[in-house]
């Protein structure tokens, strides 16, 4: 098969896999789950894309599909906190890139971002390394915002509206629109 050919059915595949999951159902699943682990490969395989592929994968998605990218990369960063993983933490962020990739407008990506830069302090690694890596990845509005992001000084998690919470589980981050600080 050609290279093309098999990416291609890369992102059909992705396509039907992620047309089966429920937005609100895969927020509330265990972590981790066979979802995160699925999402995980897909997010894998688009590193490993060239940008006219990642640019293929991502207009093939409806938002909904995208969102579910948002979720992954979330749950990813927790997971990440909860393994000691960086590399989990990468691809939590490259989830976020996924979801945001077409921003819609009015939309304060720097709100989700936030978790991000919170959980690389927390694991030992330097924001502004983490949102590079990652922005090589998104377009370039987006990008732009992620290296501003990365370098950021004052980021507080209940500044963007979050709590990071202690569960039976580990550590849980929950976004609350009425903790703004």
């Amino acid at each position: 098969m050609h290279n093309g050919n098999a990416f291609q059915a890369f992102v059909e595949e992705s396509s039907r896999q992620l047309s089966q999951l429920n937005v609100i159902d895969y927020y509330q699943e265990p972590m981790p789950s066979a979802s995160d682990a699925l999402l995980d490969q897909m997010v894998v395989r688009f590193c490993g894309a060239s940008k006219a592929e990642r640019d293929t994968f991502v207009s093939s998605m409806t938002q909904k599909q995208r969102s579910l990218f948002g979720i992954f990369g979330h749950r990813a960063a927790t997971l990440s906190v909860r393994n000691a993983s960086p590399e989990q933490l990468t691809r939590g962020l490259i989830g976020a890139v996924i979801a945001n990739y077409i921003i819609p407008p009015r939309r304060q990506v720097e709100h989700g971002l936030a978790v991000y830069h919170h959980c690389a302090i927390k694991i030992g690694v330097k924001p502004v390394d983490l949102f590079e890596e990652a922005a090589t990845f998104a377009g370039d509005q987006l990008a732009a915002r992620m290296i501003t992001f990365g370098r950021r000084g004052d980021v507080v998690l209940s500044k963007f509206g979050w709590r990071e919470l202690k569960t039976d589980d580990g550590i849980k981050y929950k976004f609350d629109w009425g903790n703004f600080a």
